[in-house]
């Protein structure tokens, strides 16, 4: 018996004038995992209706919470901060997803979100500069937030919090086009960007 790999490779033109934008926006969301009652998934490679490279880097579905708990937010340093990724493992079948948050101050609710989050398992939601939404966290992977932080030297210096978040995937930061709930009834569609509200029955 032979064993068969079913790929999805095709062509990925670079069209002449496209904008890329660097860096990621200032408002980071994010949610401890045991509020997460299910995850968003990625498609399998070989499933069956997957018929387009990119929807493999797409999660699928969306987050569903615990009762009463909803996605919080962080408020980053213009222009600061970055998200990167590497392969992880000897044969690389994993990708070491990683971000430097960096927020100004060193705030005491700061300070507490880090006290909380080192020990903790996060998953993080971050916007792209085009728009996109990325996740950092997954359900089968912890977390790790790592703060540290500087209060310069001189006077023009700046005062800054740095969280370094890495955690392991199947995917370089996959897309998410679902929803955030931040309360009960409203929530940001990832779709598009829009903070909305469910009208009630």
């Amino acid at each position: 018996m032979s064993c068969t790999t079913k790929t999805l490779y095709k062509s990925i033109e670079a069209c002449p004038g496209k904008k890329v934008l660097p860096g990621i926006r200032r408002r980071l969301y994010y949610i401890d995992k045991a509020s997460i009652a299910t995850f968003p998934k990625l498609p399998e490679i070989g499933a069956e209706g997957v018929t387009d490279m990119a929807k493999l880097a797409q999660l699928q579905g969306d987050f569903v919470l615990a009762s009463e708990k909803y996605f919080n937010f962080i408020d980053l340093k213009d222009e600061a901060s970055n998200v990167t990724f590497e392969p992880a493992g000897d044969d690389s079948t994993l990708v070491n997803n990683q971000a430097n948050a960096i927020v100004a101050g060193q705030d005491d609710e700061v300070k507490g979100f880090g006290r909380q989050a080192l020990n903790d398992d996060i998953v993080y939601v971050y916007q792209n500069r085009d728009g996109k939404f990325c996740v950092l966290g997954n359900e089968m992977f912890k977390c790790h937030t790592s703060p540290s932080g500087d209060t310069g030297a001189e006077a023009t210096a700046a005062i800054t919090t740095t969280f370094a978040i890495q955690c392991y995937d199947e995917c370089p930061v996959p897309t998410y086009t679902g929803k955030l709930y931040l309360s009960d009834k409203t929530y940001v569609d990832c779709a598009d960007g829009e903070i909305k509200t469910e009208v009630g029955e």
